[in-house]
């Protein structure tokens, strides 16, 4: 993104070399299995206008001031197809949101881009980017997240992944979908810093102020104030977009984007796969890293037989903005409550104890869950359903070596896993997972809630066991008078689908067909925590959010004795939760 000030010449409307690149962060495009959302140029060509106010690009004649509405508006005053000077529309992030995007594309869809700043080689209009600059409020309620009211559910690529898709758990957030809206052709970027914002802002105010117009619906005076101009320019191609099968259905997409060929017929995919690394290790002592052909594909005997229960946590967030993705508290405070626990659990008891408990603990940190819980999905698909490697089981050496240097782990070339340890874990017998827990709403807030438990596992009984376990635990004296109670949230109206957050929990019960389930610790009760900006760029302690150090290291703790508690449950299920839970008291006291 660049930026001009200067006269045209009698050859060029500019001169490109007067443009300054300025600090900035875009927003990207990503594809999906049904299509693309994200923004981004309509071609490998830039996409020049001049800096206007958001507010005098949209039709504010009337009543029309609602997205739905502005289909059905007759026009803010200019004829049909009537040539309009490029412009760049400057807005402050709190109103970077779905409804005042579609109000600039509407009023844009009326004219026609003119080549005042250079030739326009697109079908796009006048509208040529948008310029979301920092904001100087300090209130957390005049911001949205842009995430839609369910989150991965309807109307998002992964609906069929949640479980009870059209449960409004970002209800409290004022979200309104952005991260889910195809942008293409339209590019935008992020001006972080505070000077270059207000200037921005005050040149696009003074270059909208130049604009006459009537305030009753009458013709906008297009050409005025052209030259000499302050200009943004964009170069910011993400790959093609916006035409559709005579189905309807998007031409390209994330298969269709992966799997490019070359002209030679050779791949070269056209963008990067989304995921990452996610990673578990287990409590107690490690599992050896040899393949036995046993049946049960782990090695070992029983020991290696032995059920999990998983401890688990997203660590990925998402934004409009995609390298500023803080997740204070959506992802950092699962993190360290994990981390805590495990650390908890790792000082306090020798590898002796843990490996005499029926249930093997295993910490697991998924990458890539903000996105169709891809992280959670491959571990646990691999786990529970069998991984065989094409090459054979044993593979071969992974770059990834033990702390001693002398032995290798196996890795996988097709499908590729760059370890396979994974294959000596038992069966997942239950899952506590966590989600967050650093932001309980303030005001002396310690409530936290377990969602999921009976409705998880088909009333089979260890998810109700767990359940009843986490709450046993949390009433103990040494809490800091945080409280775990289970959430109030109800069945949803086809009697038998009891909604689950977006935390790895979901991939577990979809993936089982509720064959098995647990539980998931959360900071909110039936909705995300009011103004918590979750998936917003501006989730971070140095914006708006109050991370809650002690909840938490009480989160951490709570984790740490209802794993215990789990594992100790014996095969029969013969163990109470009250004993389970002093037990484990008695282990982490």
């Amino acid at each position: 993104m660049t930026a001009a000030d200067n006269n045209p010449s009698l050859n060029e409307p500019f001169n490109n070399a007067h443009f300054e690149s300025l600090p900035h962060t875009p927003c990207v495009s990503l594809y999906h299995r049904n299509g693309r959302v994200g923004c981004g140029t309509y071609s490998r060509n830039v996409m020049t206008g001049r800096l206007l106010d958001w507010t005098s690009v949209i039709d504010t004649n009337g009543d029309n001031n609602d997205a739905a509405d502005q289909e059905a508006a007759s026009g803010g005053g200019a004829a049909q197809g009537e040539t309009m000077p490029p412009y760049v529309a400057v807005m402050s992030e709190e109103n970077y949101t779905a409804d005042n995007i579609a109000k600039l594309v509407y009023y844009a869809s009326q004219y026609s881009a003119g080549d005042h700043y250079g030739s326009v080689d697109d079908t796009g209009g006048p509208l040529r980017g948008v310029l979301v600059l920092a904001s100087s409020s300090n209130s957390t309620s005049s911001f949205s997240s842009p995430e839609p009211p369910s989150p991965q559910g309807d109307d998002t690529p992964s609906a069929s992944l949640s479980i009870g898709s059209s449960y409004e758990w970002n209800a409290n957030n004022n979200g309104d979908g952005l991260t889910n809206t195809d942008m293409y052709g339209l590019p935008t970027a992020y001006v972080t810093n505070v000077n270059t914002a207000s200037y921005l802002r005050s040149v696009a105010l003074e270059q909208s102020n130049a604009i006459s117009s009537t305030s009753n619906g009458g013709e906008s005076d297009v050409d005025a104030a052209v030259y000499p101009s302050i200009l943004s320019e964009f170069n910011y191609y993400m790959g093609p977009g916006g035409e559709v099968d005579n189905d309807g259905n998007a031409v390209y997409d994330s298969k269709k984007c992966l799997g490019w060929k070359d002209t030679d017929g050779d791949w070269s995919p056209r963008c990067a796969p989304l995921g990452g690394n996610s990673v578990w290790a287990v409590a107690g002592s490690p599992l050896p890293l040899a393949y036995a052909e046993n049946g049960d594909g782990n090695e070992g005997g029983d020991d290696n037989d032995r059920p999990i229960i998983l401890v688990a946590a997203s660590i990925d967030s998402t934004s409009m903005f995609h390298d500023l993705s803080p997740g204070a508290n959506n992802a950092a405070s699962n993190i360290l409550a994990l981390l805590l626990s495990a650390q908890l659990i790792g000082s306090s008891l020798k590898d002796e104890a843990l490996d005499e408990l029926y249930g093997r603990i295993t910490f697991a940190f998924f990458q890539g869950d903000s996105y169709g819980y891809i992280g959670s999905r491959r571990f646990l698909k691999d786990v529970t359903e069998g991984f065989e490697c094409t090459a054979g089981n044993e593979g071969v050496a992974s770059v990834y070596k033990k702390k001693d240097d002398e032995t290798t782990t196996r890795a996988c070339l097709q499908p590729l896993r760059a370890d396979l340890t994974f294959q000596n874990l038992g069966q997942v017998r239950g899952m506590i997972a966590v989600d967050q827990v650093g932001n309980l709403g303030g005001n002396g807030n310690k409530n936290m809630y377990v969602q999921g438990g009976a409705a998880t596992d088909g009333g089979q009984g260890f998810a109700t066991f767990m359940s009843n376990v986490m709450v046993e635990l949390s009433g103990n004296d040494d809490n800091g008078g945080y409280v775990a109670q289970a959430s109030s949230v109800a069945v949803q109206d086809d009697g038998t689908t009891y909604p689950l957050p977006p935390t790895p929990l979901s991939s577990l019960v979809q993936l089982s067909s509720s064959a098995v389930g647990g539980v998931a610790l959360t900071g909110y009760d039936d909705a995300f925590v009011a103004d918590s900006l979750y998936h917003s760029h501006l989730d971070s302690t140095s914006n708006f959010t109050a991370i809650d150090k002690d909840a938490i290291s009480s989160v951490a703790t709570l984790l740490a004795r209802s794993a215990v508690a789990a594992a100790y449950q014996n095969a029969n299920d013969e163990v109470e939760y009250a004993t389970a839970a002093a037990y484990a008291l008695e282990l982490l006291p």
